[in-house]
C-alpha cells in the first residue's frame, strides 16, 4: 500500500487478518505488509516527542528486547514509542489499515512473551506521568512500579497497591488484576481502579468507568492487557499512607521445616489477622547448586509496629530460622526493602490458585520437588512461590470484576529460570520438571485456575483457568470493542 493509500484507508475499518471460525487465536501469519512510504508515512503523523524506530536504528534492539529471553528472537518490524495518546491513536489505525499486528508494551513483563509481534510494537514507556488529581492520582500508561513509587515518596504521598517488581509496567499489572503486599489490607491493584482512558480498536479514545462504558471498565480489572484497546491511562482510588508504619520481616529456614512453617503461616493468615495487617510471600527454591542449595525464604510485612509482629510470629521464630530480620520503618522505607529489581532472564512459569490451604501431603511433594530439582546445568533456577491472598481482596464477588480468584488462599508461581544460552535438551528438561510439579499440586490441590498475568502458554483450557465463569462475559465485551479482533495473542479474548 502507498502512502497515498494509505491515508485514504485510515477512514476505512479493514481488519489485521481475522482467522477463519473456529481456528485458535494467534499471531497474524505472513509478513507485516509495509513498504517505505508507509513507514515514512507513520513517522511524520506522530507527534513532536513520539518516536518511530526500524531495525537498525537506535534504540531499536534495546525497546524490542523483552524482558523474558525466552522470547528474545521475537523482533517487531517497527516500534512507536508513544508520548501522547494521539500516538497511539495513529499507530492502531495506520497498523490496522496496513494489516500489520500489532501489540502494546508497558514494561514488556509478560511472562509468555505476549508483549511480541512480528508487526508493530506499540511502547507507551514514554507515557509516564504521574498526577495528583484532588484525592485520586492518574498514572499514564507506560508507568511501571518504580514511577508510582517513586512519585508517592517523593511527591504525592498517595499509594496504590502494586507489585514488588519495580520495572513491571502499572497497567499490565491493573489490567491483570494486580498482587503485591498490601493487597490483602487495600485490594488488589485492579480493586482501586476507578476510570481508565482505551484507544480502541477503530483508533477513536473512550473512558471507561462505572458510568460510562461500564461493561469495557470491568473487563479492564482482571480481563488482561492486549484484549479490548490500548489503555493510555489510568485514574486510581489511592491510599494515604503519610502516617503508615510497617514492619518488614525477612527470614530463611532448612527446607526440612517447610511443613511446620506452612502451618504457622497459614494458621497466622486465616486466624490470628482480623484487620489483614499481614501480607507474606513464601519461597521454596533451588538455585541450581543442588539439594545443600535448597532453601525456603519467607518475606512479609506487618502493618503495625515491631513489637506486635513479634508476638504474633512467635510460633515461627520457635522453629529456629537459620536467618532472621524484622525491621519497623516508616511506610516508603518498608516497600523499598520490599521491592526487587528484576534483571533480564529466561524463565517459565505455570500458576495455579487454589481456594483451600495446603496439606502436608502438598506441602511436602513441593519440598521434594525442590530437594530434587535437576538444573542441567549449574545456575539453573527451580522454585514455588506462594502470594497470601484473601483479606480485602475477598471482599468482592468472582464476578464483581473480571478477575475471578476472590476465594483463593494464595496465588502460586512454579517455575524456572535458566541461562538463555542453554541448549534446548536442557531448556526441555527444565519445561518437564515444571510441568510435572503443576499436575502435580493441580491434583493436590483440586483445581486448574491459574492467573493471568503469570500465562502459560502450555495451558490447555486457559479460558476457565484464567476467568473462570467470566468468560463469557468477556467474548460479549470484546464482540462490541473488538469485533474484526485486531488485538489478539494466543491466549487473547476472542470476540465470539
Amino acid at each position: 500500500m502507498s502512502a497515498a493509500g494509505l491515508v485514504t484507508g485510515l477512514a476505512g475499518q479493514g481488519t489485521a487478518g481475522a482467522a477463519p471460525p473456529g481456528r485458535l487465536p494467534g499471531r497474524v501469519p505472513g509478513p507485516p505488509r509495509a513498504d517505505d512510504a508507509d513507514w515514512r508515512w507513520l513517522r511524520r503523523h506522530l507527534s513532536p516527542k513520539g518516536r518511530l524506530y526500524r531495525p537498525g536504528e537506535e534504540p531499536f534492539e534495546k525497546l524490542a528486547t523483552p524482558w523474558n529471553l525466552r522470547y528474545a528472537d521475537h523482533r517487531p518490524a517497527g516500534i512507536v514509542a508513544c508520548a501522547t495518546a494521539a500516538d497511539v491513536q495513529a499507530a492502531v489505525r495506520w497498523a490496522r489499515t496496513c494489516g500489520m499486528p500489532l501489540v502494546p508494551r508497558s514494561g514488556g513483563h509478560n511472562y509468555a512473551g505476549y508483549s511480541t509481534t512480528p508487526g508493530l510494537l506499540i511502547s507507551l514507556r514514554p507515557m509516564n506521568e504521574i498526577a495528583r488529581r484532588g484525592d485520586r492520582l492518574w498514572v499514564c500508561g507506560g508507568a511501571t512500579n518504580a514511577d508510582v513509587f517513586e512519585s508517592g515518596a517523593r511527591k504525592t504521598g498517595l499509594y496504590v497497591p502494586g507489585g514488588r517488581c519495580m520495572g513491571v509496567g502499572v497497567a499490565g499489572l491493573t489490567l491483570g488484576g494486580g498482587l503485591g503486599f498490601n493487597d490483602r489490607k487495600w485490594g488488589l491493584t485492579c480493586d482501586r481502579l476507578v476510570e481508565t482512558e482505551v484507544v480502541l480498536a477503530d483508533g477513536s479514545l473512550v473512558r471507561a468507568s462505572r458510568d460510562e462504558c461500564s461493561d469495557l471498565f470491568w473487563a479492564c480489572r482482571g480481563g488482561a492487557g492486549g484484549n479490548f484497546g490500548i489503555n493510555t491511562g489510568f485514574l486510581y482510588d489511592p491510599v494515604d499512607v503519610g502516617r503508615v508504619a510497617a514492619t518488614v520481616f525477612e527470614m530463611s529456614f532448612a527446607l526440612e521445616e517447610g511443613v511446620k512453617v506452612m502451618r504457622c503461616l497459614q494458621h497466622l493468615l486465616a486466624e490470628d489477622d482480623p484487620e489483614h495487617d499481614l501480607d507474606v510471600r513464601i519461597e521454596f527454591g533451588n538455585p541450581g547448586t543442588g539439594p545443600r542449595g535448597a532453601r525456603l525464604a519467607v518475606l512479609g510485612q506487618y502493618l503495625g509496629d515491631k513489637m506486635t509482629l513479634y508476638r504474633r510470629l512467635q510460633p515461627l521464630l520457635r522453629l529456629r530460622p537459620r536467618s532472621c530480620h524484622i525491621g519497623t520503618t516508616g511506610f516508603w522505607a518498608a516497600q523499598k526493602r520490599l521491592s526487587m529489581v528484576s534483571e533480564h532472564e529466561a524463565m517459565t512459569s505455570r500458576s495455579l490458585v487454589p481456594c483451600r490451604w495446603l496439606d502436608d501431603e502438598a506441602v511436602c511433594a513441593i519440598i521434594e520437588w525442590i530437594r530434587e530439582w535437576r538444573p542441567g546445568r549449574p545456575g539453573n533456577t527451580g522454585y514455588v512461590t506462594l502470594f497470601a491472598m484473601g483479606g480485602a481482596i475477598a471482599d468482592l464477588a468472582p464476578r464483581a470484576t473480571a478477575f475471578p480468584h476472590r476465594k483463593a488462599t494464595f496465588v502460586m508461581d512454579i517455575g524456572a529460570s535458566w541461562d538463555n544460552a542453554c541448549p534446548d535438551e536442557v531448556v526441555d528438561g527444565l519445561l518437564a520438571q515444571t510441568r510435572a510439579m503443576h499436575r502435580c499440586l493441580s491434583r493436590l490441590l483440586g483445581t486448574r485456575a491459574a492467573y493471568v498475568n503469570f500465562p502459560d502458554p502450555d495451558l490447555p483450557d486457559w479460558p476457565t483457568a484464567y476467568y473462570g465463569g467470566n468468560y463469557r462475559r468477556l467474548t460479549q465485551v470484546k464482540k462490541r470493542y473488538d469485533p474484526d479482533w485486531v488485538f489478539r495473542y494466543p491466549q487473547g479474548v476472542r470476540p465470539y
